[in-house]
């Protein structure tokens, strides 16, 4: 084992190197500067997994005693678990360093699968290196979010298909992140292997082993979700299946609007000149291929990711943190045209070094690693402890603009079941740990306040707040909000 490990460091010191200082800078950037948790998801993942433990129920993540059908429970519940488990510290800092040690656990995943390709340590780190410092890469690795294990798990399973068991774990993992989307790679591996046979690499006896395989892995984890169906009917059908899949191929729904090149725009925005070069390397690659010089194999581990993408671009809702899981597929691209150089040794080395320090400098320098962060402290934050510490309750009014926002995606039919769960601001829920009610509507809102209980709170903006205030103790106002008092 000591002599494996010897060999491996001597092998793959420069990844090491990297990854141990990626971890460090990264690590140390949680635990340094502590903020509250991301307005949306970040705080909306907690909160859930919270209360699942809370009520004993782990089908499905809880909002406010509410079962959310629209995601699968794995990740709430496992952020859950690390707030648990690691009691004695701050949420803030355990969930996010989790988060930290799955974005090194996919970087690894990168590292290893491109390097059976290209065999080369130092092209394969500097791959890896681009794909970790990328904006969303990097957004992504210090926030809790479900898209870090929906990687991880196509990823896992691209490496360890060929055991059973593991190929199975990395599929639940996808799957139980991110529902029907986790089985992207087995719709990818099927494709392979058919492509395989009727090129007459692979015999039937081969297919049919691949596909038994594919399919008794698919159909344990599918029964999840022929059970959730006979169990909750056609509300599961509804928010897991339509709203949260077909909706977002047909339909710009909620607020996620964008022109039909975005992801392009997007990834270009994001790679920088990179973007050019990873062109250039898909072009290399097609002509290698026609030309007869990679094989099969290596085009489909390569390319493993690209029609992730394809199909990005062909879906009507736009979300940039849709992109994530194909930044490794990019960075690949982008200096697979180095391979071309490995046999000029002196060259390929003052080259890639040269790129390592590029890449280093737009991260560190222009991207400011250490000085970018994701959430601040704001008067949402001050409003929800305010809340926590004076109210039993909460009813909020939605800002004027924000009501005519939602009104109008409406009338568009672009709102789905859960769109008004959340408000405009979930992570009150989280930080005031109180019952809150997101009101979008000001009469309703104004019919509520006679049923409301002694030390109920209720907040509105100033230009809302146009009625009698009698038996409300003003509590403090928060940027445009007012909080009020039931007394």
């Amino acid at each position: 084992m000591k002599k494996r490990f010897k060999k491996f460091i001597k092998n793959h010191w420069l990844f090491v190197l990297f990854l141990v200082s990626y971890s460090t800078a990264l690590f140390y950037k949680v635990i340094a500067h502590p903020t509250p948790f991301y307005d949306w998801d970040e705080s909306l993942y907690i909160q859930t997994g919270l209360e699942m433990f809370k009520r004993r129920f782990f089908l499905f993540p809880l909002w406010q005693g509410k079962i959310w059908f629209d995601k699968p429970p794995l990740v709430p519940f496992l952020y859950a678990l690390v707030t648990k488990v690691f009691f004695f510290i701050a949420p803030e800092i355990s969930t996010r360093l989790f988060t930290i040690v799955i974005a090194l656990i996919i970087l690894t995943f990168v590292y290893a699968i491109y390097n059976r390709i290209i065999k080369n340590s130092f092209l394969t780190t500097l791959i890896t290196l681009l794909t970790a410092v990328v904006p969303i890469f990097l957004q992504r690795a210090q926030v809790v979010n479900l898209d870090s294990f929906l990687l991880l798990g196509w990823l896992g399973y691209l490496l360890f298909m060929d055991n059973f068991w593991w190929g199975l774990f990395f599929l639940f993992v996808a799957v139980f992140s991110k529902s029907l989307i986790g089985f992207y790679p087995v719709s990818i591996f099927t494709g392979y292997y058919f492509y395989l046979y009727f090129k007459k690499e692979i015999g039937f006896k081969k297919l049919k082993s691949v596909l038994v395989k594919i399919f008794v892995q698919s159909s344990i984890l599918l029964s999840w979700f022929i059970l959730m169906y006979l169990k909750f009917g056609q509300i599961f059908w509804k928010m897991q299946i339509v709203e949260s899949h077909f909706r977002r191929v047909t339909a710009s729904i909620e607020f996620h609007f964008g022109e039909h090149l975005f992801y392009i725009n997007l990834v270009r925005d994001q790679l920088g000149i990179f973007f050019y070069l990873s062109l250039l390397g898909v072009l290399i690659i097609s002509v290698q291929y026609l030309q007869g010089k990679l094989s099969a194999k290596n085009i489909f581990y390569g390319l493993y990711l690209l029609p992730w993408f394809i199909f990005l671009n062909a879906t009507k809702t736009k979300i940039f943190w849709y992109l994530f899981a194909t930044i490794p597929q990019f960075a690949f691209l982008t200096f697979y045209p180095l391979v071309f150089l490995k046999n000029k040794k002196v060259l390929f080395t003052l080259l890639t070094a040269m790129l390592m320090i590029i890449v280093l400098y737009q991260t560190i320098l222009k991207q400011k690693l250490f000085t970018t962060f994701y959430s601040q402290y704001d008067s949402y934050y001050d409003l929800a402890i305010t809340t926590k510490k004076n109210c039993d309750s909460l009813t909020l009014l939605i800002d004027k603009k924000t009501r005519g926002d939602f009104a109008t995606l409406d009338r568009m039919g672009l709102l789905i079941t859960t769109t008004k769960w959340w408000g405009n601001h979930p992570a009150i829920v989280y930080y005031s740990g109180k019952p809150t009610d997101f009101i979008f509507d000001k009469q309703e809102f104004i019919n509520k306040m006679p049923n409301l209980t002694k030390d109920s709170c209720l907040a509105a903006s100033d230009e809302d707040l146009n009625f009698s205030r009698q038996s409300l103790k003003l509590l403090g106002k928060f940027g445009q909000i007012r909080l009020l008092k039931k007394i």
